[in-house]
Formats: C-alpha cells, structure tokens, sequence
C-alpha cells in the first residue's frame, strides 16, 4: 500500500505556530541589555557635552583640539607613544615663546598645533625692536631643547630606542629652527645680531630643498626670501638698531644653542640606531 500521497497531504495541511509578541521575543534579558545601552549611550553623550562646554568656554579651546588632532594624525603613521611625545616637546618649545614673550610684556594667545607644520602662536602685539623680536625666539628653542635633554637622559636610564628617537627628533627639531632664515627662529634670532646674516640662511634651505625637497621648506624659502627683501629696502630701519652689548650675548647664545643641538642630534642618532631591532 503506498501512503506516500497521504503523507504529503499531511505534510501540506501542517501550519507553523504562532510567533508571541514581540515584547516576550525580548524576554527579560534583552530588555535589561537595551536598558543598560541606553544608559551607557547617555553617559558618553554626558560626558563628550562637558568636554565640548569645557572647550568651549576656554581659550586653551582650540589648542587643545589641534593638540589631540595632531596627536591622533602623527600616531596613525608612527604609533601613538611616539606621536604623544614628539607634540609634547612641540608644546613645550611653544611654551617657551609664550613664557618669553610675557616676559616683555607681550600678549600672545595659545599655540595652535597643525600636522607637518609643527605649531604657532600669535603675538597680539609687535615686538618694538629687533632685539624684543629675538627674546621671544630663542624661548623656544631653549625649552624645547632642555626638555628633549630630559627626554636624552631618560633614553639612557631605560635604554628605550622609542626615547632615543624621541631625542633625534627633539634635538633636529632645534638645530632645523635656528636656520638664521626669518620666519623660522632662528632668523628672528639673527635679526638682533644681524639681519645680513639672513643672507646666509637662505642658501642653506636651498641645500635642503636641493638634497629633500618639500612644500614646507618651499614655503619657508619663499617667506625667508620676502622677509630678506623687506630687510634690505629698509635696512636704515631703527627696529634694527641693537645695543653691541645684546648683540654679542645674544650671538653667543646662538652659537652654543645650535653646536650642542648638531652634536647631540648626531649622538641620539648614532644610539637610537644602534638599538633599533635588525
């Protein structure tokens, strides 16, 4: 007897069971999961609103956000630690303007820090003569290179090839910055001393461009050059009137920060090679 027809009918005529409603498709755990969501959702929307009114009702605003910017875009090419070091030695060499332009009496705002280009701050007002100009330069650069000294020697404490390359990096960027080509520090410097100095700082960022050729340094080139040319129509300007006595200190001073720079970028270098894994 073939009852295979039968049981295909029976097999047709079977209908699936109703679904419950929804809120018991849930059950209890689901709705404690929601629950515990939507209060973790209203935490990190709690917290991300005080940090932007935080932000908002502070002058240290905007640098704080072109800090962590910077940060999170330095980090995506060289890892988070080194990309936190190297814009806090960029923020201390700001600092250092910022404390020596308050020395002379000067307003300035807070440092706004730009991937690549390193950062800047504003003076709210100009400085009176070239030798103000050149106190407010070399504040950054002193700083910046007692803090990569500290960053040196806990290199050698813990024999950490990240500090190491921290160091190179600190130190570089000092020696880079006292180029004496206005507008980079180390031109501003120059200025008190001498602005026909200039006129040998120029070719030497045409070396770099020559060996490395960059935007920036292009750019650097192209303010150095106007800033020169300015110089020279008027080059009788008392703005560059310096008393001998500060010329002299301040040369020194120039000297000495840029030969320990080179050497110490060299040797920071030499290490951080020396202990990178092959």
């Amino acid at each position: 007897m073939n009852r295979e027809p039968d049981m295909l009918e029976s097999t047709d005529d079977s209908t699936p069971p109703p679904k419950p409603p929804w809120y018991r498709r849930i059950g209890l755990g689901g709705v404690v999961t929601a629950l515990f969501a939507l209060l973790k959702w209203k935490s990190i929307l709690s917290f991300l609103q005080g940090i932007f009114f935080l932000l908002k009702f502070s002058k240290f605003g905007v640098a704080t956000l072109s800090m962590v910017a910077t940060i999170g875009v330095y980090a995506w090419f060289y890892g988070i630690w080194w990309a936190i070091g190297f814009v806090l030695l960029i923020a201390v060499h700001e600092y250092g303007h910022m404390f020596a332009a308050k020395r002379q009496n000067i307003p300035v705002t807070a440092p706004v820090f730009i991937p690549f280009l390193g950062a800047l701050i504003g003076l709210k007002e100009q400085p009176k003569d070239a030798a103000t100009e050149s106190i407010i330069a070399y504040g950054g650069p002193v700083f910046g290179f007692l803090a990569t000294v500290l960053v040196h020697a806990a290199a050698y404490v813990f024999q950490s090839p990240l500090l190491f390359s921290l160091a190179f990096t600190g130190y570089f960027l000092t020696l880079f910055n006292l180029i004496p080509a206005s507008p980079l520090d180390g031109g501003r410097i120059a200025g008190a001393v001498s602005p026909y100095i200039w006129f040998l700082g120029i070719p030497l960022i045409v070396i770099l461009i020559w060996f490395s050729f960059s935007p920036i340094l292009f750019l650097v080139l192209l303010a150095a050059v106007h800033r020169a040319w300015e110089f020279w129509k008027h080059r009788n300007d008392a703005y560059y009137h310096t008393n001998p006595g500060f010329r002299f200190k301040m040369g020194i001073g120039y000297l000495v920060l840029m030969l320990l720079s080179g050497i110490l970028t060299y040797e920071a270098h030499l290490t951080a090679e020396a202990l990178r894994p092959r």
